[in-house]
């Protein structure tokens, strides 16, 4: 007994001696600073082993590789690649290594050492809370996902050959942005580190006007014409070019129309020939002479159609085509144009062509006025009477004898004019409408004499 008794408190000694000598080196390595115990995690990173700057490190390159991870967000067949850094992808502060380094240091050695060993065999495990930022997130969605949004088309039509013909519409769609987001969150706080994709959420929208919708619109709203019996080849042939580039102009409701955004360049290029047109009070020859009554007569079809006339000015003196106050003219480089405003609900087509010395314009659209018991008339009205000057504009020629007297231009006289829109009602006048105030210039006769000398 007294033999077996030494021999237990001997090995006692021996387990003691291990777990002072022994264990210490094992926990804390050096001795010359501290170190976590074998056996510990903080996410996926082993830090056993590991000082305090050690584990540091190890989470800095852990985080810096999950944020080069990203995840693909699909809008229709269109790919985003969104990386985490795009995200500011992190972790919520914390003071796990703090607490790794406190594993096994609490308590007797004895204590210690069993502690240290329990973690080793059993594997401690510190889990991080992610975070990103969702102001970013949403950004993105909001952003870079909605600029591939495809906006609808509307059917078109236009009419050829005397009937018409339709274009059907495009159908579009749109980004749901809330079930886009919360799909990716939903990725997001289940992530298992590898890449991913994501598809947009996304919902058709429809144009507002179908072919369904443009097949109603099959009524003459206002329809004029005007002649040019007198006029030269090319005059003749501007006014049909002007007719032909605005053919087939399509109007949705608030849509405004400028004619000069379709009759520009007055160039040769674009169809155009040299013929008269009034500048400074005389006749002169330049590129587009004509366009004017191109103008003037869809204004006459605008008016019968009702629509809103936005923009449109006199000429400077008048024009045989038309009555006073019935005239629109246009000019680039004093910048007049003539624009109207579809103010009706539903789109308008504007017909446009030239022959027989005739210029028509069509303005087809959905009649919904009462065209039984009501009816729309234009009236003008003489204010003024201005007589030419007797004083002849005179331009000396040169070239020519003394004898030689011609009248280049014959004198105008001048007005002030006005045009009314009177409205009845089962023959009875409901209402009389100020439409336009026009002033045309008084111009002497212009007279070309000769001054050649004997």
């Amino acid at each position: 007994m007294k033999k077996s008794g030494i021999f237990l408190a001997f090995i006692s000694l021996m387990i003691l001696i291990m777990i002072i000598f022994v264990f210490p080196t094992k926990a804390y390595a050096d001795g010359t600073e501290d170190r976590i115990c074998n056996g510990v995690f903080i996410d996926t990173v082993d830090v056993s082993g590991m000082t305090a700057q050690e584990a540091k490190e190890a989470l800095k390159r852990h985080i810096d590789e999950l944020r080069k991870k990203s995840f693909a967000l699909v809008v229709e067949g269109k790919t985003i690649i969104v990386t985490m850094e795009d995200l500011d992808y992190s972790f919520e502060p914390n003071n796990y290594i703090k607490q790794a380094l406190g594993l096994g240091k609490s308590g007797n050695l004895i204590k210690r050492y069993k502690d240290s060993k329990d973690i080793e065999h059993g594997k401690k495990v510190y889990p991080l809370t992610f975070t990103y930022d969702e102001n970013k997130l949403r950004k993105i969605v909001e952003v870079d996902a909605r600029s591939y949004e495809k906006a609808p088309k509307n059917a078109s039509f236009s009419r050829k050959n005397g009937e018409f013909v339709y274009t059907d519409h495009v159908l579009g769609f749109k980004i749901e942005v809330e079930p886009t987001i919360e799909a990716i969150k939903e990725k997001l706080d289940n992530w298992n580190r590898m890449d991913f994709v994501v598809h947009a959420v996304t919902s058709e929208v429809e144009p507002e006007f179908t072919r369904e919708e443009l097949e109603k619109c099959n009524s003459i709203l206002g329809e004029f014409t005007t002649e040019f019996t007198s006029s030269s080849e090319d005059r003749a042939a501007n006014l049909a070019n002007g007719a032909r580039l605005i053919n087939n102009a399509i109007l949705y409701p608030g849509d405004i129309f400028s004619s000069l955004s379709y009759l520009l360049p007055f160039s040769l290029e674009n169809g155009y020939y040299m013929a008269g047109s009034y500048n400074a009070g005389r006749v002169e020859q330049t590129i587009g002479g004509g366009a004017c009554q191109v103008t003037t007569t869809l204004y006459n079809a605008a008016l019968l159609a009702e629509l809103e006339i936005v923009e449109r000015y006199n000429h400077s003196m008048t024009v045989s085509y038309v009555d006073l106050a019935f005239d629109a003219a246009v000019s680039e480089s004093a910048g007049k144009d003539f624009r109207i405003k579809n103010n009706t609900d539903m789109p308008i087509l504007i017909e446009a062509f030239s022959e027989n010395k005739k210029i028509t314009f069509r303005i087809w659209g959905h009649e919904t006025r009462d065209t039984k018991n009501r009816k729309v008339k234009f009236e003008n009205k003489i204010i003024k009477e201005i007589n030419p000057s007797s004083k002849e504009k005179i331009t000396y020629d040169p070239t020519k004898p003394s004898t030689y007297r011609v009248v280049t231009q014959q004198a105008k006289k001048g007005y002030y004019a006005e045009l009314y829109k009177v409205v009845y009602e089962n023959g009875t006048e409901v209402s009389r409408e100020l439409i336009n105030k026009s002033y045309y210039n008084a111009e002497p006769a212009h007279v070309t004499i000769g001054s050649k000398k004997n």
